[in-house]
């Protein structure tokens, strides 16, 4: 799969996590979707560094 389609995915599941837990913020478990999903969208930065430096 080509790199932008992996970055474009892990964005994707990314917001959509970080929607689901903003629409359960009463619950403990929406505030940790919420944490999960950003650092899912840091995560896409590591991979791009990852590209550029680590050599993919």
């Amino acid at each position: 799969m080509d790199e932008l389609n992996v970055m474009f995915f892990i964005l994707l599941v990314a917001f959509l996590t970080m929607m689901v837990g903003f629409a359960a913020r009463e619950r403990d478990w929406g505030a940790a979707l919420i944490g999960l999903g950003i650092v899912g969208v840091m995560s896409v930065l590591v991979y791009k560094l990852y590209i550029t430096f680590g050599g993919a």
